[in-house]
């Protein structure tokens, strides 16, 4: 049964040429957004099931990325596959099988034997995922091993891509998204102009960077003892759940002199413990105010013992929140601050993340699940009040 696959562009055809014609396994494809990487990868998996009459895996970082790409398959090549949606599987006429997994729980793999693996967005996937479980599936059978991403700083994707430099029985391609034909390479530009810089390198420019990992660089090279000064500035965060609150204050050089945090307390005794420090210190000072916690904005402001007009609200809303986290994004490029370095600061600096939208070149930041990106959000709010306060303009982004 031969099935007629897309039309590839010049470099992903010298990408499916190695796959299909050298005898090589493993092939890492270190490749920025917008070449074509997975349109590559599932026509490539079509070819294995369809025209070497293989069966084999697609493993995704989350299973909703996992189901993603089995409908647009179905979708695609309507009337193929016989495609079970609940166990996201998919069957051909000549008995071969593609099944869909998600490397969120990688244990429910264990124990397969695959003649083909793709690991798609590898870089973002768990190394104990492929060193306990995916590898051992194509031990036996396996014939080709796909592993493609966008880098995550020097994980283990980065370990592979440097085998495939050394090692006969792995190959390593890297592609730039300027190195797909089809795109004008004025909307790469203008995403360029929109991105931190080393987000830019490593979405579009395919760069593995030692802190490329998260978000924020120079974490540790930020931590200093600094001196308390005349003028000092703030920043809150207000906790909603099980989240913490969080009160960051910085010198006239913006850098930490103090920062704590509170939860699972009243909201009185919340609202006492930073109303003491504020006094204490009197900083100019922003305060989260979005609808429901306008009313402990207004607690706070009318409890200082100080001018209230050093006290005003930050409203964060879908535009304001990436603006003033790309700010302090560049603060830690640029080193213009400094932060005392608590374990649960670090922790949340490190493990903050984002999600790129190569359609509106947009990003989404937040905390992974199940973490907290509270200081986070206090020391932008705070470096943002440091940049604003100072001259007295205008305190919230609407």
């Amino acid at each position: 049964m031969e099935v007629t696959l897309y039309s590839p562009h010049e470099n992903q055809i010298k990408i499916h040429q190695a796959i299909n014609e050298t005898p090589c396994k493993y092939f890492t494809l270190d490749i920025g957004r917008q070449f074509g990487k997975s349109l590559l990868a599932q026509n490539q998996a079509v070819d294995f099931m369809c025209n070497m009459g293989w069966s084999g895996a697609w493993v995704s970082p989350t299973y909703k990325q996992a189901k993603k790409v089995s409908d647009e398959l179905d979708k695609a090549f309507e009337g193929l596959f016989t495609y079970n949606k609940s166990e996201l599987t998919m069957k051909t006429p000549n008995g071969s099988q593609m099944q869909f997994f998600s490397s969120e729980r990688y244990d429910n793999i264990r124990g397969f034997t695959f003649d083909f693996l793709i690991i798609d967005e590898a870089a973002h996937q768990q190394e104990e995922a492929w060193t306990e479980v995916l590898r051992a599936t194509v031990l036996v059978k396996g014939k080709k091993v796909l592993l493609v991403s966008t880098p995550k700083g020097k994980n283990w994707f980065h370990t592979m891509f440097q085998l495939g430099l050394t090692d006969d029985n792995y190959t390593s391609f890297k592609y730039t998204s300027y190195d797909n034909p089809l795109i004008d390479p004025k909307e790469i530009d203008a995403a360029k102009e929109t991105l931190p810089d080393h987000i830019f390198r490593q979405e579009y420019l395919a760069e593995f960077l030692d802190d490329g990992s998260g978000v924020f660089i120079n974490i540790t090279d930020a931590v200093i003892d600094a001196p308390e000064t005349s003028v000092k500035y703030a920043g809150i965060d207000l906790g909603r759940a099980d989240d913490y609150t969080v009160l960051t204050i910085v010198n006239d050089k913006n850098q930490e002199i103090y920062s704590e945090r509170w939860r699972h307390m009243e909201w009185s005794k919340i609202i006492s413990n930073m109303v003491s420090v504020l006094n204490e210190y009197k900083p100019y000072t922003l305060v989260e105010a979005n609808g429901t916690q306008d009313a402990i904005y207004e607690q706070i402001r009318n409890k200082v013992n100080y001018s209230k007009s050093r006290v005003l609200p930050f409203v964060t809303t879908l535009k304001s929140k990436p603006q003033i986290v790309e700010d302090l994004i560049v603060a830690f490029e640029q080193l213009d601050l400094g932060i005392i370095g608590y374990d649960w600061q670090l922790s949340e600096l490190q493990s903050f993340a984002y999600e790129y939208n190569v359609k509106t070149r947009k990003i989404k930041y937040s905390a992974p699940t199940g973490l907290h990106d509270d200081y986070v959000m206090s020391r932008a709010i705070c470096n943002h009040a440091y940049k604003t306060m100072k001259k007295r303009g205008v305190y919230d982004i609407r």
